[in-house]
Protein backbone atom coordinates (compact mmCIF):
# COMPACT_ATOMS: atom_id res chain seq x y z
CA UNK A 1 0.00 0.00 0.00
CA UNK A 2 2.82 2.35 0.93
CA UNK A 3 4.57 1.65 -2.39
CA UNK A 4 1.37 2.41 -4.31
CA UNK A 5 0.97 5.82 -2.66
CA UNK A 6 4.57 6.77 -3.41
CA UNK A 7 4.18 5.59 -6.98
CA UNK A 8 1.00 7.63 -7.42
CA UNK A 9 2.65 10.77 -6.04
CA UNK A 10 5.60 10.29 -8.38
CA UNK A 11 3.29 9.84 -11.34
CA UNK A 12 1.33 12.97 -10.41
CA UNK A 13 4.53 15.00 -10.11
CA UNK A 14 5.73 13.74 -13.49
CA UNK A 15 2.40 14.73 -15.00
CA UNK A 16 2.75 18.22 -13.52
CA UNK A 17 6.16 18.58 -15.11
CA UNK A 18 4.86 17.33 -18.45
CA UNK A 19 1.98 19.78 -18.48
CA UNK A 20 4.21 22.65 -17.41
CA UNK A 21 2.50 23.16 -14.03
CA UNK A 22 5.72 22.56 -12.11
CA UNK A 23 7.92 24.64 -14.40
CA UNK A 24 9.83 27.52 -12.89
CA UNK A 25 8.10 30.80 -13.55
CA UNK A 26 9.86 33.26 -15.84
CA UNK A 27 8.78 36.86 -15.34
CA UNK A 28 9.28 39.28 -18.23
CA UNK A 29 9.25 42.97 -17.36
CA UNK A 30 7.95 44.85 -20.39
CA UNK A 31 8.27 48.61 -20.97
CA UNK A 32 6.67 50.93 -23.48
CA UNK A 33 6.00 54.65 -23.63
CA UNK A 34 2.55 54.56 -25.26
CA UNK A 35 -0.25 56.36 -23.45
CA UNK A 36 -2.86 54.26 -21.68
CA UNK A 37 -5.45 54.97 -24.41
CA UNK A 38 -3.13 53.94 -27.23
CA UNK A 39 -4.44 51.48 -29.82
CA UNK A 40 -1.58 49.00 -29.32
CA UNK A 41 -1.93 48.47 -25.59
CA UNK A 42 -5.11 46.31 -25.41
CA UNK A 43 -3.67 43.85 -28.00
CA UNK A 44 -0.46 43.70 -25.95
CA UNK A 45 -2.38 42.92 -22.78
CA UNK A 46 -4.30 40.14 -24.53
CA UNK A 47 -1.01 38.80 -25.92
CA UNK A 48 0.48 38.66 -22.42
CA UNK A 49 -2.58 36.81 -21.14
CA UNK A 50 -2.51 34.26 -23.98
CA UNK A 51 1.18 33.51 -23.49
CA UNK A 52 0.73 33.03 -19.75
CA UNK A 53 -2.25 30.73 -20.29
CA UNK A 54 -0.66 28.66 -23.06
CA UNK A 55 2.55 28.15 -21.07
CA UNK A 56 0.50 27.11 -18.03
CA UNK A 57 1.85 30.07 -16.12
CA UNK A 58 5.52 29.38 -16.73
CA UNK A 59 5.88 32.72 -18.58
CA UNK A 60 4.30 35.79 -17.01
CA UNK A 61 4.54 39.43 -18.02
CA UNK A 62 4.85 42.55 -15.94
CA UNK A 63 3.86 45.40 -18.27
CA UNK A 64 4.73 49.06 -17.69
CA UNK A 65 2.93 51.43 -20.06
CA UNK A 66 3.00 55.20 -20.61
CA UNK A 67 6.73 55.63 -19.78
CA UNK A 68 6.06 54.49 -16.21
CA UNK A 69 9.34 52.55 -16.25
CA UNK A 70 11.29 53.91 -19.24
CA UNK A 71 10.69 56.67 -21.78
CA UNK A 72 10.98 56.32 -25.58
CA UNK A 73 14.67 57.27 -25.71
CA UNK A 74 15.57 55.01 -22.79
CA UNK A 75 13.83 51.74 -23.64
CA UNK A 76 16.42 50.17 -26.01
CA UNK A 77 19.32 50.76 -23.60
CA UNK A 78 17.07 49.91 -20.65
CA UNK A 79 16.30 46.48 -22.14
CA UNK A 80 19.96 45.93 -23.02
CA UNK A 81 21.06 46.86 -19.49
CA UNK A 82 18.40 44.81 -17.71
CA UNK A 83 16.14 47.55 -16.36
CA UNK A 84 13.42 45.87 -18.40
CA UNK A 85 13.41 42.45 -20.06
CA UNK A 86 11.49 43.50 -23.16
CA UNK A 87 10.21 46.68 -24.70
CA UNK A 88 8.92 48.85 -27.52
CA UNK A 89 11.85 50.11 -29.62
CA UNK A 90 11.55 53.12 -31.93
CA UNK A 91 14.90 53.88 -33.49
CA UNK A 92 13.99 57.41 -34.46
CA UNK A 93 14.54 58.39 -30.83
CA UNK A 94 18.09 56.97 -30.83
CA UNK A 95 19.19 57.50 -34.47
CA UNK A 96 22.94 57.20 -33.92
CA UNK A 97 22.50 53.84 -32.18
CA UNK A 98 19.95 52.41 -34.65
CA UNK A 99 20.92 53.60 -38.15
CA UNK A 100 19.43 50.55 -39.90
CA UNK A 101 16.10 50.93 -38.14
CA UNK A 102 16.02 54.59 -39.13
CA UNK A 103 16.87 53.64 -42.71
CA UNK A 104 13.94 51.22 -42.79
CA UNK A 105 11.88 54.10 -41.42
CA UNK A 106 12.83 56.13 -44.49
CA UNK A 107 10.82 53.65 -46.55
CA UNK A 108 7.71 54.80 -44.72
CA UNK A 109 7.40 57.04 -47.76
CA UNK A 110 6.39 53.99 -49.84
CA UNK A 111 3.88 52.76 -47.26
CA UNK A 112 0.53 53.12 -48.98
CA UNK A 113 -0.67 49.74 -47.65
CA UNK A 114 -0.08 49.13 -43.95
CA UNK A 115 -0.88 45.41 -44.13
CA UNK A 116 1.59 44.76 -46.94
CA UNK A 117 4.34 46.83 -45.34
CA UNK A 118 3.82 45.14 -41.97
CA UNK A 119 4.47 41.82 -43.67
CA UNK A 120 7.52 43.32 -45.38
CA UNK A 121 8.91 44.77 -42.16
CA UNK A 122 8.73 41.57 -40.13
CA UNK A 123 9.95 39.25 -42.87
CA UNK A 124 12.82 41.62 -43.65
CA UNK A 125 14.15 41.88 -40.10
CA UNK A 126 13.51 38.31 -38.94
CA UNK A 127 14.51 36.39 -42.06
CA UNK A 128 16.09 38.47 -44.82
CA UNK A 129 18.41 41.16 -43.43
CA UNK A 130 21.52 40.22 -41.45
CA UNK A 131 22.40 43.87 -40.90
CA UNK A 132 18.95 44.51 -39.42
CA UNK A 133 19.21 41.50 -37.11
CA UNK A 134 22.71 42.45 -35.95
CA UNK A 135 21.58 45.93 -34.95
CA UNK A 136 19.24 44.35 -32.41
CA UNK A 137 21.46 41.45 -31.35
CA UNK A 138 24.87 43.11 -31.24
CA UNK A 139 23.78 46.67 -30.56
CA UNK A 140 21.22 45.93 -27.85
CA UNK A 141 21.68 42.25 -26.95
CA UNK A 142 18.07 41.82 -28.00
CA UNK A 143 15.87 39.43 -29.97
CA UNK A 144 13.56 41.34 -32.32
CA UNK A 145 10.10 39.75 -32.24
CA UNK A 146 7.63 41.99 -34.00
CA UNK A 147 6.75 45.33 -35.56
CA UNK A 148 3.98 46.95 -37.53
CA UNK A 149 3.66 49.60 -40.20
CA UNK A 150 1.17 52.29 -39.32
CA UNK A 151 -1.74 53.52 -41.38
CA UNK A 152 -1.35 56.75 -43.33
CA UNK A 153 0.34 59.63 -41.59
CA UNK A 154 -1.36 62.93 -42.35
CA UNK A 155 -0.78 66.55 -41.39
CA UNK A 156 -2.83 67.50 -38.34
CA UNK A 157 -2.69 71.28 -37.94
CA UNK A 158 -3.89 74.05 -35.70
CA UNK A 159 -4.73 76.33 -38.63
CA UNK A 160 -6.42 75.44 -41.91
CA UNK A 161 -3.59 74.81 -44.37
CA UNK A 162 -4.53 73.99 -47.95
CA UNK A 163 -1.73 74.89 -50.37
CA UNK A 164 2.04 74.93 -50.58
CA UNK A 165 2.30 78.62 -49.77
CA UNK A 166 0.42 78.03 -46.52
CA UNK A 167 3.21 75.68 -45.40
CA UNK A 168 5.88 78.39 -45.56
CA UNK A 169 7.66 78.65 -42.18
CA UNK A 170 5.16 76.36 -40.45
CA UNK A 171 6.71 74.31 -37.64
CA UNK A 172 5.92 70.72 -38.51
CA UNK A 173 6.89 67.52 -36.73
CA UNK A 174 9.40 65.76 -38.97
CA UNK A 175 11.70 62.76 -38.71
CA UNK A 176 13.24 60.24 -41.11
CA UNK A 177 12.22 61.11 -44.68
CA UNK A 178 9.50 63.43 -43.44
CA UNK A 179 12.11 65.92 -42.23
CA UNK A 180 13.25 66.25 -45.85
CA UNK A 181 9.66 66.62 -47.02
CA UNK A 182 8.97 69.35 -44.47
CA UNK A 183 12.10 71.26 -45.51
CA UNK A 184 11.27 70.90 -49.20
CA UNK A 185 7.85 72.47 -48.58
CA UNK A 186 9.46 75.51 -47.00
CA UNK A 187 8.36 74.53 -43.49
CA UNK A 188 10.54 73.96 -40.44
CA UNK A 189 10.98 70.35 -39.24
CA UNK A 190 10.69 69.90 -35.49
CA UNK A 191 12.00 66.67 -33.96
CA UNK A 192 9.88 65.68 -30.98
CA UNK A 193 8.51 62.42 -29.64
CA UNK A 194 4.92 61.40 -30.21
CA UNK A 195 4.27 61.90 -26.51
CA UNK A 196 5.26 65.58 -26.82
CA UNK A 197 3.02 66.48 -29.77
CA UNK A 198 -0.06 67.50 -27.79
CA UNK A 199 1.81 69.89 -25.52
CA UNK A 200 3.82 71.34 -28.43
CA UNK A 201 0.64 72.04 -30.39
CA UNK A 202 -1.09 73.46 -27.34
CA UNK A 203 1.81 75.80 -26.53
CA UNK A 204 2.34 76.86 -30.12
CA UNK A 205 5.83 75.44 -30.55
CA UNK A 206 4.35 73.16 -33.23
CA UNK A 207 1.88 74.13 -35.96
CA UNK A 208 1.29 70.68 -37.44
CA UNK A 209 1.85 67.12 -36.27
CA UNK A 210 2.38 64.12 -38.53
CA UNK A 211 0.45 61.14 -37.24
CA UNK A 212 -2.27 58.61 -38.14
CA UNK A 213 -5.86 59.84 -37.84
CA UNK A 214 -6.57 57.59 -34.87
CA UNK A 215 -4.23 59.79 -32.81
CA UNK A 216 -6.83 62.54 -32.99
CA UNK A 217 -8.31 60.52 -30.13
CA UNK A 218 -5.66 58.19 -28.70
CA UNK A 219 -3.21 61.07 -28.20
CA UNK A 220 -5.97 63.71 -27.92
CA UNK A 221 -4.57 65.63 -30.91
CA UNK A 222 -8.12 66.46 -31.99
CA UNK A 223 -8.37 68.83 -29.03
CA UNK A 224 -5.58 71.07 -30.36
CA UNK A 225 -5.26 70.21 -34.07
CA UNK A 226 -8.67 70.79 -35.62
CA UNK A 227 -7.60 70.62 -39.28
CA UNK A 228 -6.55 67.34 -40.89
CA UNK A 229 -5.18 67.21 -44.45
CA UNK A 230 -6.10 63.77 -45.79
CA UNK A 231 -3.34 63.41 -48.40
CA UNK A 232 -1.21 60.45 -47.36
CA UNK A 233 2.38 61.03 -46.27
CA UNK A 234 3.02 57.30 -46.05
CA UNK A 235 2.83 55.37 -42.77
CA UNK A 236 5.57 54.96 -40.17
CA UNK A 237 7.39 51.61 -40.31
CA UNK A 238 9.35 51.84 -37.07
CA UNK A 239 6.95 50.55 -34.41
CA UNK A 240 8.92 47.58 -33.05
CA UNK A 241 6.79 46.77 -30.08
CA UNK A 242 8.11 43.40 -28.93
CA UNK A 243 11.87 43.00 -28.37
CA UNK A 244 13.40 40.80 -25.68
CA UNK A 245 16.86 40.81 -24.10
CA UNK A 246 18.76 37.74 -25.29
CA UNK A 247 19.46 36.40 -21.78
CA UNK A 248 15.74 36.38 -21.08
CA UNK A 249 14.90 34.88 -24.50
CA UNK A 250 17.52 32.17 -23.97
CA UNK A 251 16.14 31.48 -20.49
CA UNK A 252 12.93 30.26 -22.09
CA UNK A 253 12.70 26.70 -23.34
CA UNK A 254 11.85 25.95 -26.99
CA UNK A 255 8.18 25.27 -26.27
CA UNK A 256 7.83 28.61 -24.45
CA UNK A 257 9.51 30.44 -27.32
CA UNK A 258 7.17 28.68 -29.74
CA UNK A 259 4.13 29.86 -27.77
CA UNK A 260 5.39 33.45 -27.97
CA UNK A 261 6.11 33.23 -31.70
CA UNK A 262 2.73 31.63 -32.44
CA UNK A 263 0.97 34.48 -30.65
CA UNK A 264 2.89 37.38 -32.20
CA UNK A 265 0.98 37.26 -35.53
CA UNK A 266 -2.31 37.68 -33.65
CA UNK A 267 -0.82 40.54 -31.63
CA UNK A 268 0.36 42.31 -34.78
CA UNK A 269 -2.94 41.70 -36.57
CA UNK A 270 -5.03 43.04 -33.69
CA UNK A 271 -2.84 46.15 -33.45
CA UNK A 272 -2.95 46.70 -37.21
CA UNK A 273 -6.72 46.42 -37.50
CA UNK A 274 -7.05 48.60 -34.44
CA UNK A 275 -5.41 51.34 -36.50
CA UNK A 276 -7.31 50.57 -39.71
CA UNK A 277 -10.72 50.50 -38.01
CA UNK A 278 -9.72 53.25 -35.59
CA UNK A 279 -8.91 55.74 -38.36
CA UNK A 280 -12.44 55.36 -39.75
CA UNK A 281 -14.20 55.55 -36.39
CA UNK A 282 -12.11 58.42 -35.03
CA UNK A 283 -12.60 60.50 -38.16
CA UNK A 284 -16.40 60.18 -37.82
CA UNK A 285 -16.24 61.06 -34.14
CA UNK A 286 -14.00 64.11 -34.60
CA UNK A 287 -15.96 65.38 -37.60
CA UNK A 288 -19.06 65.28 -35.44
CA UNK A 289 -17.22 67.53 -32.99
CA UNK A 290 -16.41 70.03 -35.73
CA UNK A 291 -12.89 69.09 -36.77
CA UNK A 292 -12.21 69.44 -40.51
CA UNK A 293 -10.92 66.62 -42.71
CA UNK A 294 -10.13 67.68 -46.26
CA UNK A 295 -7.87 67.17 -49.28
CA UNK A 296 -5.06 69.61 -49.98
CA UNK A 297 -5.21 71.94 -52.95
CA UNK A 298 -3.75 70.45 -56.16
CA UNK A 299 -0.32 72.11 -55.80
CA UNK A 300 0.32 70.73 -52.32
CA UNK A 301 -1.21 67.34 -53.17
CA UNK A 302 1.06 66.97 -56.20
CA UNK A 303 4.11 68.11 -54.25
CA UNK A 304 3.56 65.47 -51.57
CA UNK A 305 2.91 62.68 -54.07
CA UNK A 306 5.91 63.58 -56.27
CA UNK A 307 8.22 63.92 -53.29
CA UNK A 308 7.31 60.47 -51.95
CA UNK A 309 7.89 58.82 -55.32
CA UNK A 310 11.17 60.63 -55.93
CA UNK A 311 12.43 59.97 -52.42
CA UNK A 312 12.26 56.19 -52.79
CA UNK A 313 13.73 56.24 -56.30
CA UNK A 314 16.58 58.69 -55.83
CA UNK A 315 17.13 59.68 -52.21
CA UNK A 316 16.53 56.77 -49.84
CA UNK A 317 19.71 54.80 -50.60
CA UNK A 318 21.87 57.92 -50.32
CA UNK A 319 20.18 58.64 -47.01
CA UNK A 320 21.12 55.14 -45.89
CA UNK A 321 24.75 55.77 -46.73
CA UNK A 322 24.63 59.01 -44.75
CA UNK A 323 23.22 57.09 -41.80
CA UNK A 324 26.14 54.65 -41.89
CA UNK A 325 24.20 51.64 -43.16
CA UNK A 326 26.68 49.20 -44.72
CA UNK A 327 24.47 47.76 -47.45
CA UNK A 328 21.64 50.23 -48.14
CA UNK A 329 21.09 49.14 -51.74
CA UNK A 330 20.75 45.48 -50.77
CA UNK A 331 18.19 46.37 -48.10
CA UNK A 332 16.31 48.66 -50.49
CA UNK A 333 16.15 45.95 -53.16
CA UNK A 334 14.91 43.43 -50.61
CA UNK A 335 12.17 45.80 -49.41
CA UNK A 336 10.96 46.28 -52.99
CA UNK A 337 11.07 42.51 -53.58
CA UNK A 338 9.17 41.74 -50.40
CA UNK A 339 6.59 44.42 -51.15
CA UNK A 340 5.80 42.70 -54.45
CA UNK A 341 5.53 39.38 -52.63
CA UNK A 342 3.12 40.69 -49.98
CA UNK A 343 1.01 42.55 -52.53
CA UNK A 344 0.54 39.24 -54.34
CA UNK A 345 -0.15 37.28 -51.13
CA UNK A 346 -2.85 39.71 -50.03
CA UNK A 347 -4.41 39.88 -53.49
CA UNK A 348 -4.58 36.09 -53.78
CA UNK A 349 -5.57 35.22 -50.20
CA UNK A 350 -7.57 38.19 -48.91
CA UNK A 351 -7.13 41.02 -46.45
CA UNK A 352 -9.29 40.00 -43.49
CA UNK A 353 -7.91 39.56 -39.98
CA UNK A 354 -7.77 35.76 -39.97
CA UNK A 355 -6.03 35.62 -43.34
CA UNK A 356 -3.43 38.22 -42.43
CA UNK A 357 -2.64 36.47 -39.15
CA UNK A 358 -2.27 33.16 -41.00
CA UNK A 359 0.03 34.68 -43.62
CA UNK A 360 2.28 36.20 -40.96
CA UNK A 361 2.63 32.80 -39.33
CA UNK A 362 3.16 30.84 -42.54
CA UNK A 363 5.48 33.29 -44.26
CA UNK A 364 7.48 34.56 -41.28
CA UNK A 365 7.02 33.31 -37.74
CA UNK A 366 6.88 29.58 -38.45
CA UNK A 367 10.39 29.97 -39.92
CA UNK A 368 12.02 31.65 -36.89
CA UNK A 369 14.26 29.15 -35.06
CA UNK A 370 13.34 28.36 -31.45
CA UNK A 371 16.34 26.18 -30.50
Amino acid sequence: MKYSVIKLVAMAFAAMIFTGQASAETKIVYANYLGLKHTSNPPLERFFERVEKETNGSVVWEPHFASSLLGPKDIPAGVRDGIADAGYFVGVYVPSEMPVDNYIGDFSMMNDDALAMTGVNNELILLECDECDKEYREGFNTQFLGAYALTDYVFQCKEEIKNLADMENMRVRGFSGWSDLVKAMGAIPVSISANEMYEALERGTLDCATQAITNQKTRSLGEVAHNVILNSLGGFMGGSFINMRLEKWNELNPSERTVILKNVPKLITEAMFGYIDGDIEVRKEMEAKGNKFYDADPDLAKFIKDFRTDYIKTRAVEKGKERGVKNPQIIADKIVELRAKWDKLLAENGRDRETFERLLWEQVYSKVPVN
